[in-house]
């Protein structure tokens, strides 16, 4: 097998396939290379969004003061049903390319030697037939339903609301509740988890172009060996953080304006929420760690040996004036070379054992933390929230 081949091989398409996604292709929500991203948001919130306000208007609901939390009146039915599933949807358009980008660029940027190509597109095909799973889904697909039963009381505010019947001590879903219950929440889970097989996916499919025989080089500039292209593909996955998080904040502000809890409550939590989820989208990148301090460690000493002949060479020449050509020292290129020598040696000393960056993990903390800012309009006046965020840019 040529690399022309298998630079035109089958792309390694996490977003494009699955069950669901078939479905949504057979009734014309996707068209081939169109995803048709707003219509499918669009229509998400018409199965979540719009039959929920319609039924608890039914039920005099919506509005009001029936209940203390009126539908219209609860943060997290905007920040789920009408932000965070769409949003979801969106990320595939984000995420989906990048991936396939980093995937082909293990063999267009030469990591991945002709030897393995064959092994390569094996492991495509198989990372491509998961994603095709049906059981995976169906399996998914129970794990969504039952972590709504399990968790249906969870997010409930302990006030009259437009999702349940509140009698003495006993308590029913409304007409909307039901709905909340059977379709809504469901549906963010299953594409939550979703979200969680396809990264599992990306790792597996990883883990495996990991024990191949890579070509990393240890002066590379990207400081990684030249595997820096993996750990800027997962600063897209900030998109997806961006969305849960979109979902999530809605919840919580429902128990800061309802049940009267203190945002500094929620502050464990929170801070607990972004280290879980850098260790979920960086951690597996660890696997790459062995090949990067070898690839470091060898480069150390290659380089090491190289600079002790080059600079006793120098000294020699320059210093011990054991110049018998007599050449002038304006103009030579033994400094610069000297210089050269010592740049290569500095990239190699500064060489992470990850495949990323700082700017990528602030990237990832910042879409996490982002969509919470809203909350500290909890506890502060929005001029000082502005005067803040001006401190913190200056």
């Amino acid at each position: 097998m040529n690399q022309q081949e298998v630079r035109s091989c089958r792309p390694f398409l996490l977003m494009e396939g699955g069950p669901l996604y078939h479905l949504e292709k057979r009734v014309g929500l996707i068209r081939e290379h169109a995803p048709l991203t707003i219509r499918r948001a669009a229509l998400s919130v018409v199965i979540t969004w719009l039959p929920l306000l319609i039924l608890s208007a039914i039920q005099g609901r919506a509005a009001g003061h029936n209940v203390t939390m009126p539908f219209l009146r609860d943060f997290s039915a905007y920040t789920r049903f009408l932000l965070a599933i769409p949003l979801l949807l969106v990320a595939e358009v984000v995420l989906g390319p990048r991936i396939a980008e980093a995937a082909e660029h293990f063999i267009r940027s030469g990591v991945v030697g002709e030897s393995d190509y064959q092994k390569f597109d094996s492991y495509i095909d198989a990372g491509l037939r998961s994603r095709d799973s049906v059981l995976a889904e169906a399996v998914i697909a129970v794990i969504a339903y039952v972590g709504t039963m399990i968790s249906s009381g969870a997010t409930v505010v302990h006030v009259s609301t437009w999702r349940t019947n509140q009698i003495g001590s006993f308590s029913s879903h409304t007409w909307a509740g039901w709905w909340l219950l059977l379709v809504c929440v469901p549906l963010l889970q299953f594409l939550v988890l979703r979200w969680l097989w396809r990264l599992f996916l990306w790792f597996q499919f990883l883990n495996r172009v990991s024990k191949l025989d890579m070509h990393l080089y240890p002066t590379h500039p990207d400081e990684s060996g030249g595997l820096g292209f993996v750990g800027e593909a997962q600063r897209f996955f900030g998109s997806l953080l961006f969305s849960y998080s979109v979902g999530a904040v809605g919840v919580l502000a429902n128990m800061i304006v309802y049940d009267q809890t203190p945002l500094k409550n929620f502050a464990s939590a929170i801070a607990t929420y972004v280290v879980v989820a850098l260790l979920i989208i960086l951690g597996p990148l660890v696997i790459f760690t062995g090949r990067l301090l070898k690839t470091k460690r060898k480069g150390l000493h290659q380089y090491g040996a190289l600079a002790t002949t080059y600079t006793g060479s120098f000294q020699r020449k320059w210093i011990g004036n054991q110049n018998p050509e007599h050449e002038p020292l304006l103009g030579t290129g033994d400094i610069q070379s000297l210089a050269d020598l010592g740049n290569s040696y500095g990239f190699i000393e500064k060489m992470g054992l990850l495949p990323l960056d700082l700017r990528t993990v602030l990237h990832l903390i910042l879409a996490s933390l982002l969509p919470m800012t809203p909350l500290l309009l909890t506890v502060m006046p929005l001029k000082d929230i502005v005067k803040l965020l001006v401190k913190a840019l200056l």
